[in-house]
């Protein structure tokens, strides 16, 4: 079903070791790297195309993985002239259910996304889950994994696989209790977030491990995952600085420091946590996209590069003209910028202008 990582990227070993330097600044506090990505329709429609109701699982992973593969292959296909940052990746689209469902819990599935109901009515009912590693949905996830693996593998496409932070999982499991719990069992609520801690890191292992049974060989197929955990920190934009020090930075930390770097995701209606994340130990990428009626991060790029010190931050915007009003401010920091465009021969042609910036 696909062609060679090369087809789809044709510079790939020059984009790669842009990113290569880039990730060694930004572990080193150095600054003064901008990259552009153009954003068509056909990177992402997929998600509304595929409608996630129709598969039974685990009887359909494999019809799941073959529609995906095709999805994907299509966006890729469409998208090989583009001279952008992009490098096409393969990862698993099934909404965010899976990403605590693996722990204890099911999925309830819409057309085009996903979630998991709380399944912790006492903050320490938990200990009663069964053995991590034995839920159909964590088996039922690298299951899915490797129907996947097996399509796209021969390509050497990297594959990517993004997770909860420890507080976003335990949000997840936990629910809006959650918010209680930090005033009236902070310490119960401590030992639980190091649970969800091992149990991020004992999942992505297993992943891991199962991609490089597969890619292992290939040249750049580990390239979203040797050394790497890529998370994200959304319910931390519903608490305080202090709080994230206390209550997510030490659990996130533990994570990273097991795998390696850290690239993280948060959201521009708390911008206050790009400096929180950015503080925490080899975090060297930050996805921060724009929410509606907040901050537009391309705005505020040079306090967002104090803040971030040398961290690449991935934002977006919503017009060239932004990139260039902002330009040098971006160059004070480490960013990828993502516009988004309304066809291919408009990707194209915003690539090359970047370019000459």
């Amino acid at each position: 079903m696909f062609k060679s990582l090369e087809y789809y990227k044709p510079n790939i070993d020059e984009t790669v070791k842009w990113y290569q330097k880039m990730y060694h600044d930004a572990l080193n506090h150095k600054k003064g790297h901008v990259s552009f990505r153009a954003l068509p329709p056909s990177d992402v429609d997929y998600y509304e195309k595929m409608d996630l109701t129709i598969y039974s699982f685990p009887r359909d992973n494999k019809k799941y993985a073959e529609d995906l593969c095709r999805f994907l292959e299509k966006s890729f296909r469409l998208r090989k002239e583009v001279d952008d940052n992009f490098i096409p990746v393969i990862t698993i689209n099934l909404g965010i259910g899976d990403y605590s469902a693996f722990v204890n819990g099911d999925i309830v599935f819409q057309k085009d996304t996903s979630w998991s109901k709380p399944s912790l009515e006492n903050l320490t009912d938990y200990k009663k889950f069964n053995e991590l590693g034995t839920q159909m949905w964590y088996q039922n996830f690298l299951a899915i994994t490797e129907e996947i693996l097996k399509i796209s593998a021969p390509s050497g496409i990297p594959f990517s696989r993004g997770f909860f932070s420890p507080l976003d999982l335990a949000y997840a499991l936990r629910g809006d209790k959650i918010f209680y719990d930090f005033y009236d069992h902070p310490e119960e609520l401590k030992e639980f977030l190091d649970y969800c801690a091992e149990a991020t890191i004992k999942f992505a292992n297993d992943i891991y491990q199962l991609a490089k049974k597969y890619l292992g060989n290939s040249k750049y197929g580990m390239f979203y995952l040797e050394n790497i955990i890529n998370m994200s920190e959304d319910t931390a934009c519903l608490i305080s600085g202090e709080q994230y020090q206390e209550f997510s930075a030490p659990y996130t930390q533990k994570v990273i420091d097991h795998f390696g770097l850290g690239h993280m995701h948060t959201h521009s209606r708390s911008l206050y946590l790009v400096k929180e994340i950015s503080s925490l130990r080899n975090v060297v990428n930050l996805w921060l996209p724009t929410d509606p009626n907040a901050p537009k991060p391309i705005e505020h790029a040079a306090s967002l590069a104090e803040d971030a010190n040398g961290v690449h931050l991935a934002i977006d915007c919503e017009s060239f003209a932004q990139i260039e009003e902002n330009f040098q401010d971006l160059k004070k920091g480490n960013y990828s910028v993502t516009l988004p465009v309304k066809d291919i021969d408009e990707a194209i042609k915003f690539a090359k202008k970047f370019k000459e910036l």
